[in-house]
């Protein structure tokens, strides 16, 4: 069976901002969708894996955005297996536009999860069906833990709610850059887009959990972070990296 597989979207006009370009939150779910019927034509999907007692969970992603597509623009997400790290199995994609050009790229770590314990299963517990393909357009960076930098410059609460939770009743984690990208004003957007971003999820936050977001900033760079930590334990639930670009 091939490799890659390829997914063609059509942007929507509820899947793009104030300035008619796409959300990396839109984006995340084109990827999650392009993921899950390639794991399905692979019989590793979810009606698959859980007849085992396994799910599939990401758990650090990499974005990096060349140039954002607009409303009614057509794309195609292309992605394929690229390798295994330890616990990790390695997804990469690309995001094209209707004349092939690189509109941008993910990388992902999904982690194999056993449904009633939630902890971590090896790779090799499934048969992938296909080889990995690995460096295939160079080498791929490692996604690798995130410190936050010791200037503190912005806190907020939310607590987790319906719209939130997916059918693992935890949240999504298309949810988690939703909330990044609400981390940042209406004014910052006006002249600036997200260029990468990193996030790494750590532990999961369920229905009503209270969350605190803290956002760092390393000056020198001028790259943001920010942090999930849970209500209360001050856990950490999430680590993000994020970098703009003026227009």
């Amino acid at each position: 069976m091939e490799n890659i597989h390829r997914e063609d979207f059509t942007v929507k006009f509820y899947d793009t901002d104030f300035r008619s370009k796409v959300k990396l939150y839109s984006l995340i779910n084109y990827m999650q969708e392009t993921s899950e019927q390639h794991s399905n034509r692979l019989h590793i999907g979810y009606n698959d894996l859980i007849e085992e007692g396994l799910f599939w969970v990401v758990s650090r992603i990499e974005v990096h955005i060349n140039s954002y597509p607009k409303n009614t623009d057509k794309i195609t997400m292309e992605t394929w297996p690229s390798g295994i790290d330890k616990l990790f199995f390695k997804r990469n994609f690309r995001i094209l536009d209707e004349n092939n050009n690189e509109l941008g790229s993910i990388q992902a770590y999904y982690l194999l999860l056993d449904m009633n314990s939630k902890f971590p299963q090896r790779p090799s517990r499934i048969s992938l069906g296909v080889e990995s393909i690995e460096n295939r357009f160079g080498q791929d960076n490692k996604l690798d833990k995130i410190k936050m930098p010791s200037k503190l410059i912005e806190s907020s609460e939310r607590v987790v709610t319906y719209s939130d939770i997916d059918l693992n009743m935890h949240v999504n984690n298309a949810r988690y850059i939703s909330w990044v990208e609400d981390f940042f004003t209406l004014e910052h957007y006006s002249n600036k887009r997200i260029k990468s971003l990193q996030l790494n999820f750590i532990k999961e936050a369920k229905y009503n959990d209270k969350v605190t977001l803290n956002k760092y900033i390393e000056e020198a760079s001028n790259t943001y972070y920010i942090e999930g930590l849970e209500g209360g334990s001050n856990t950490q639930l999430f680590q993000s990296k994020v970098e703009f670009h003026e227009e």
